[in-house]
């Protein structure tokens, strides 16, 4: 019984430490320097540019914007489901959520990396 009740503690810290993770997470320093300083001579020669690259990060973002909805609603789903289970169900149900919150956080890295790397394409495209 006390065995059963340690992994149950165990597996409610670990899931805190997830879900309380991204609120101490750093932000990057945003850069003080002058953005007209900043803009090239391709920018220049090239009128529509800036034009596409704020379209296409829009829809990155909205495209990351509905990930994220349907991710939530997932997540409210699980965590209700565990806060309903009897006693000798809860601990799968922790495990469940658990195994969602870690999965859809490897898939959000995935989407930033490859939205990163798109950026970046599009960004070498126009200084080429």
């Amino acid at each position: 019984m006390k065995m059963k009740k340690l992994k149950y503690i165990s597996c409610c810290f670990a899931l805190g430490s997830l879900l309380l993770s991204p609120l101490f997470a750093q932000n990057p320093v945003e850069s003080q320097a002058d953005p007209q300083a900043q803009s090239s001579s391709s920018e220049n020669s090239h009128p529509h540019g800036k034009a596409y690259r704020h379209k296409m990060a829009r829809e990155m973002h909205e495209r990351m914007q509905r990930l994220m909805d349907k991710q939530d609603e997932e997540l409210k789903k699980l965590a209700n489901e565990m806060n309903k289970a009897p006693k000798d169900q809860k601990l799968d149900k922790v495990v469940t959520l658990l195994n969602t919150l870690v999965n859809q956080r490897i898939q959000m890295h995935e989407e930033m990396k490859a939205m990163h790397h798109k950026m970046m394409g599009n960004h070498k495209e126009h200084h080429e």
